[in-house]
């Protein structure tokens, strides 16, 4: 009897994550007991909502703060999508959130083009069951403030080295015109 309790436990657990479905929300739901309803705990980790993101490189690292509120330590993955081909996150990432703090992942992240994305955060175990709400990331991509920026660096070195080139040049001449 205890082998069809197992069997059909793991093939509903099979067919639960075969089929897409996350963890129900039972943050909204609550348990009635008597007139009242009590409305059960929500997730104890979750991702933290920032401000708008600036990125002015073509690949860097999307900072995403991680919230822990259970005591012990949890290993999560960490998924990020945009909302248009404005950038370009390869794949989720895996991390440790130690006991009781918030950690910062770092989340690769390649920008294709100029432009405001928003990007949905969301948390999942190991087994693809999502933790917490899911979140809206802004973020201004100016890809191309980078490569104006070390182009003005090199125009502003180079046309002061001319300029010391003809300073020198200049001084050269004088001095053997006064001798």
């Amino acid at each position: 009897m205890r082998r069809f309790v197992r069997f059909g436990a793991a093939l509903l657990a099979f067919l639960w994550l075969s089929f897409g479905i996350t963890q129900p929300s039972i943050a909204a739901t609550g348990t009635s007991v008597g007139s009242t309803t009590t409305p059960l705990p929500g997730f104890a980790i979750k991702i933290v909502p920032g401000s708008v993101i600036h990125l002015v490189s073509r690949n860097s690292k999307l900072p995403v703060s991680i919230q822990n509120n259970y005591d012990t330590e949890i290993r999560v993955q960490v998924h990020v999508a945009a909302n248009n081909l404005n950038a370009l996150i390869p794949a989720a990432i895996e991390v440790t959130v130690p006991a009781n703090t918030t950690y910062v992942a770092q989340v690769p992240v390649s920008a294709i083009a100029d432009g405001n994305v928003t990007l949905h955060a969301w948390i999942t175990t190991f087994s693809g069951l999502s933790l917490g709400e899911p979140v809206d990331l802004p973020m201004t991509i100016n890809a191309e403030i980078e490569e104006s920026i070390i182009a003005g660096f090199a125009i502003v070195v180079a046309s002061l080295g001319v300029i010391g080139v003809i300073r020198t040049i200049r001084r050269r001449q004088s001095n053997a015109s006064s001798i």
